[in-house]
């Protein structure tokens, strides 16, 4: 039973000190099994047991798509403009030399990048982008294109 108590410093009523025990080591006690199940939850993020393989080809190469390329060849936001063409599978796949050669040499239009990136790493944005399906073609959305 919980007895009231009257602080007589201050005037204010205090359960006797119990509660600022027991919500102490209630407290304590939530964030011992937080910590301790924090661990158990990490490799449920990925959705399988084994984590993604920071070393496999297609996982590099979409790091460095994403760092070196995104920039001109996805579309940020529907307003930006996009500077380069959209990469895929089928732009990719047969001609693997000639995008791997592309990519290090560059363009008038494009930065080479054969002093910036490891040949290492140039095969494994092909690889990467030989998984990149074809996007969709998209049209004017409602409320989108020139004022009549």
């Amino acid at each position: 039973m919980l007895s009231w108590a009257v602080d007589a410093k201050s005037g204010s009523l205090d359960l006797a000190g119990h509660l600022a025990g027991a919500g102490m080591k209630y407290g304590s006690m939530i964030l011992l099994f937080s910590i301790l199940l924090f661990p158990l939850t990490l490799p449920a993020q990925n959705g399988n047991n084994s984590p993604a393989a920071p070393n496999d080809p297609v996982t590099l190469g979409r790091r460095l798509f994403q760092q070196n390329c995104s920039v001109c060849h996805t579309q940020a936001t529907l307003t930006n403009p996009m500077y380069g063409p959209s990469l895929y599978r089928d732009l990719v796949n047969g001609r693997e030399d000639a995008v791997r050669d592309f990519i290090g040499k560059g363009s008038d239009k494009m930065p080479g990048f054969r002093y910036g990136l490891k040949a290492s790493e140039i095969n494994a944005i092909v690889e990467y982008l030989k998984t990149v399906p074809k996007p969709a073609q998209r049209g004017p959305q409602k409320g989108e294109g020139p004022v009549d």
